[in-house]
């Protein structure tokens, strides 16, 4: 733990002295992680001589990472704590700081456990997932799904997605080689049911559209997609009758993020993949008049970005979140639909005017 603690030092350090300033809070654009090559092993060693990222490498990268996030937090060191992420990840990170007055919560870490796909050196970002306990400030304890990537061989690891397991649900079983590796899926993989670059759109269709969208046989019902149709609708009942407003939420998938994927032993897919969610409140342009300049509640999540400016709406308001899901995708054979078992967001933007 000394050597750890120690690593996690020497990398807030390190960070100090590049480029960590709160500028990087800016969306990071990445490039979608390629399906690792499949490469022969030898039974019982740590890995063929061509394997980027070996398995003591990633729980290395792991256990610093935690160490140091820690260390970051209670230092109120935002600059340093984001230097730590990438991708959606950051955007959610970004939220964590300012909605808490430059306090995010410190969280405390349990059992883990580190996912390596096969990737050769040239490729990149080369990338690995982790499982982790993660015990919150009020004590509650849930399993963090974390996916590490970085741009090639002696980048720093940083987080690009991280998803918290929804209590009543257990991580997949990952398919393991005989050396304990896992296999990437290429994005627009087409063995399992649905591919992998397709979960967001899919996801986005039935939130918007609900049971009776074509994507319902595809995506279970859940509170983060049935579930978010179910508030869409009674969301825009409200505003029409209590605030005399037209409301519309859309999702779509954060394309300029990477979507990752591995095999599960049931020859289906653990699919992490990050939706950007925009709601929008307007009187209109005529149909409704009544609305202009009105008083709206600022959602308690909107209120590090809009309490200054006032409840006042006079031509619109919107509020984007930065949503991040893990999901079990069934193998193409099945008949089961694809099932969304992890999440974690935040509001990321928003204007009033």
């Amino acid at each position: 733990m000394t050597r750890i603690v120690r690593g996690a030092l020497a990398l807030a350090l390190a960070c100090a002295t590049v480029a960590c300033s709160s500028g990087e809070a800016a969306e990071h654009a990445a490039t979608t992680p390629a399906a690792a090559e499949e490469t022969p092993a030898t039974p019982g060693s740590p890995g063929p001589p061509d394997q980027a990222v070996t398995l003591d490498e990633a729980r290395d990268a792991l256990d610093t990472h935690l160490a140091t996030d820690d260390v970051v937090r209670a230092a109120l060191a935002d600059r340093w704590a984001l230097a730590l992420t990438r991708d959606g990840h950051r955007m959610i990170t970004l939220a964590a700081i300012h909605s808490h007055g430059g306090d995010p919560p410190r969280y405390s870490w349990g059992r883990r456990e580190v996912y390596v796909p096969r990737q050769s050196p040239g490729r990149s970002p080369q990338w690995f997932l982790a499982t982790a306990e993660r015990r919150d400030p009020s004590g509650e304890t849930r399993l963090a799904v974390l996916v590490f990537a970085r741009q090639g061989e002696g980048a720093r690891w940083q987080v690009s997605h991280e998803s918290l397991l929804y209590p009543e649900e257990g991580l997949p079983e990952i398919a393991l080689d005989d050396d304990g590796y896992a296999t990437a899926l290429d994005p627009r993989d087409q063995s399992v049911a649905v591919s992998p670059n397709l979960m967001g759109p899919l996801h986005a269709t039935i939130a918007e559209e609900g049971p009776q969208g074509f994507a319902s046989g595809l995506i279970a019902p859940g509170p983060h997609t049935t579930g978010f149709y179910a508030e869409i609708e009674e969301t825009r009942r409200t505003a029409r009758e209590r605030d005399c407003m037209n409301y519309r939420s859309i999702f779509a998938l954060a394309a300029r993020y990477p979507v990752f994927a591995l095999r599960t032993a049931d020859g289906g897919a653990l699919v992490a993949y990050t939706l950007v969610r925009t709601s929008t409140w307007s009187p209109g342009k005529e149909q409704l008049k009544c609305g202009e300049g009105r008083p709206v509640p600022i959602p308690p999540e909107a209120r590090w970005l809009l309490g200054a400016g006032g409840p006042i709406i006079r031509e619109e308001r919107q509020i984007q979140e930065t949503q991040q899901y893990v999901a079990a995708v069934p193998p193409k054979a099945s008949t089961a639909p694809a099932h969304v078992i992890g999440y974690e967001g935040a509001v990321s933007s928003a204007t009033n005017r």
